[in-house]
């Protein structure tokens, strides 16, 4: 009996792992054109978002060209996504072909893409539409930084891309990216630190190869993601993740001191940051660019900094002599919270439960970024 059991578990561990080698061998040889054949399928799940944020050998990642996805989830549902050929954010509606020659290039983190909001509600959109006889290519991505607009952009510019004018949105989250995430080397690539410890090409050589085991970790590890809620509460308070609440906590910390989780002391992450801002500056100047920039506050800035942060100074004084525009957002939002409070500008401009803006707190950019350059 004991032998018989023993002999039937031994037989189906060798099926098990024959299915397992067999599958991976479909996965590495046949995945990426199975996926190709069926991308309609996947255009309806949450997992397309693995394949169109795809990796970049010099500025470490970007969205993937000739995208058409009207199922990208976000903070509070579902948004429109396209890209052109160059893999830029454009309406769903433009022409996803290519165009090297622009106006206007925005570039910055999820703020300038535009996550949870069609391109059309988003400030870019909204400049881009308002400035219909202008070329307005938007370069940003979420978790981008300084350095990689500055990789990015030396990039594009390589590549024959022209531009007149571009415009740099620099978020809260900008500094913790740039200090923590990102190295820059002297051919302008950027890297992540730590990428040994992270085993880094190895889990970008495994999401390469073997796509559909990538589709099962990621199902599993949603399996196990925990999410607060992100209906709109009439009363109470946001709930903002602990990593958020990290990311913003520089502009109101001791500059002498190292924020938990940061590397670099305060003061010497932002002069490294501004370094690169500078690098930035001389490769625009150097190909006859004009360079404006574009801050705003996070919800943690209205209820714990003031109108005078950290981040406006700093940028303020970097734009002396360099910038055509310096656009600061910040009185704007202080002065609304004098009409009211914090909650209440909170809730009016800001997706709940997050740090991004809603439609209304994009409408606010593209009107003050309008008064500029319309």
């Amino acid at each position: 009996m004991f032998k018989s059991l023993f002999s039937k578990l031994i037989t189906a561990t060798k099926v098990i792992l024959v299915t397992f080698i067999l599958s991976l061998l479909i996965d590495f040889f046949l995945g990426s054109k199975i996926l190709e054949i069926t991308d309609p399928i996947w255009k309806k799940t949450n997992f397309y978002e693995r394949l169109i944020r795809i990796d970049h050998p010099v500025y470490h990642h970007g969205l993937k060209a000739n995208i058409k996805h009207d199922k990208t989830l976000g903070f509070n549902g579902y948004y429109d996504l396209c890209t052109d050929q160059s893999g830029f954010r454009i309406s769903c509606e433009a022409d996803q072909s290519q165009n090297k020659n622009y106006d206007y290039g925005f570039i910055g983190d999820s703020f300038v893409e535009g996550v949870s909001l069609n391109y059309e509600e988003t400030f870019v959109g909204i400049f881009d539409n308002t400035l219909r006889n202008k070329k307005v290519a938007n370069l940003g991505v979420v978790s981008y930084a300084p350095k990689i607009y500055l990789a990015k952009l030396n990039h594009l510019i390589n590549q024959g891309y022209k531009f007149k004018h571009i415009i740099v949105g620099i978020d809260i989250s900008d500094l913790y990216d740039d200090d923590v995430f990102y190295t820059l080397d002297q051919n302008l690539n950027v890297a992540e630190n730590y990428s040994k410890e992270k085993r880094l090409k190895l889990r970008k050589f495994l999401r390469k190869n073997f796509p559909f085991t990538n589709y099962y970790m990621f199902v599993i590890k949603k399996l196990g993601d925990y999410q607060v809620p992100n209906e709109v509460i009439k009363e109470g308070t946001p709930q903002f993740n602990d990593k958020a609440v990290m990311k913003a906590s520089w502009t109101y910390s001791n500059p002498d001191e190292v924020i938990e989780g940061y590397i670099s002391k305060r003061k010497e992450a932002q002069l490294n940051m501004v370094n690169t801002m500078n690098e930035l500056y001389k490769l625009l100047e150097a190909n006859n660019i004009k360079l404006s920039v574009l801050i705003y506050p996070w919800p943690q800035q209205l209820e714990n900094d003031n109108v005078n942060s950290p981040q406006v100074n700093m940028w303020q004084a970097f734009c002396e002599g360099k910038c055509v525009n310096f656009i600061n957002l910040f009185p704007s939002f202080f002065d609304e919270i004098k009409k009211n409070n914090y909650l209440e500008t909170y809730k009016k401009y800001y997706l709940w439960n997050d740090t991004h803006f809603n439609k209304a707190g994009n409408s606010l950019l593209a009107e003050k970024l309008l008064e500029k350059f319309n």
